[in-house]
């Protein structure tokens, strides 16, 4: 978890300070003017816009992964807007007694399929089972 953290830090800062370098290049090396924008800078300045989206998009994906982690680890409360059991899945009441009745349908299916067991002979041991 901290190796994933670091380097998805680390890219997202090094792609922001590339993106904000792109889109401030024009001015501070001196290669636009106060007039209109050249081509070159309307490229730089979309590049570089580009890159700093996509810092923060890393962040975010960083951050989320990061409490998501807390969570699960106990560190965090979960969240009160779903709970949810040992699986990560969101359970509800009506879920586990559709679930509890399919289960008890196939269970008596099966009881009603399966074949009488054959007879033992009154030598044999209780616990121990025909091969």
């Amino acid at each position: 978890m901290t190796l994933r953290l670091i380097l998805g830090l680390g890219w997202s800062f090094v792609a922001g300070l590339a993106g904000g370098w792109l889109v401030l290049a024009p001015w501070a090396l001196g290669v636009q003017g106060s007039g209109d924008w050249t081509t070159v800078t309307r490229t730089e300045v979309a590049t570089g816009a580009g890159l700093v989206v996509l810092a923060v998009a890393g962040i975010v994906v960083v951050a989320v992964q990061s409490v998501r982690t807390l969570r699960e680890s106990g560190v965090l409360a979960p969240s009160r807007a779903t709970a949810r059991t040992a699986d990560g899945v969101t359970a509800s009441p009506e879920m586990e007694k559709a679930l509890i009745a399919l289960a008890q349908a196939l269970a008596d299916d099966l009881d009603a399929q399966r074949e009488p067991a054959p007879a033992r002979a009154p030598s044999e041991a209780v616990w121990r089972q025909p091969s």
